[in-house]
């Protein structure tokens, strides 16, 4: 079953991760499509607009939250769902909160149902595909 208008884009530099999620949001009736890099996401997101964006925070080049508030800047309905397992992570969101940014990350490896739960949320969704 389609779930209408909800197109997610998926962010991560390692495709076993990406292309699983694609996977995921697919059978649950996401139009889910994957890219590797920050830079090739914020091209897709000015393009096609998505619903939402899933991201990485630390990859090469273009980190997950430069990647968020650009989309901020540039498409600033579209929200954006950081996921991490580095330890990086709480100094790139400590810097990013002190100059005013805040965002919501869930820690790798994230349970399906937990994400697909956060999606649904963030997209306005009363029931979540696994529920309709």
């Amino acid at each position: 079953m389609a779930v209408p208008n909800k197109r997610i884009l998926i962010v991560d530099d390692e495709p076993s991760i990406a292309n699983t999620l694609e996977i995921i949001f697919q059978q649950f009736g996401y139009d889910a499509t994957v890219v590797y890099s920050g830079e090739a996401a914020l091209a897709f997101v000015r393009s096609h607009q998505p619903s939402l964006v899933v991201t990485d925070v630390v990859m090469p080049g273009m980190n997950g939250i430069a990647l968020a508030k650009a989309i901020r800047m540039s498409c600033p309905e579209c929200p954006v769902l950081l996921f991490s397992g580095s330890a990086d992570t709480k100094a790139l969101l400590a810097a990013s909160h002190r100059d005013g940014n805040t965002f919501e990350v869930l820690a790798k490896p994230v349970p399906p149902l937990q994400m697909l739960l956060k999606v649904a949320s963030l997209l306005g969704q009363k029931t979540t595909p696994l529920y309709s």
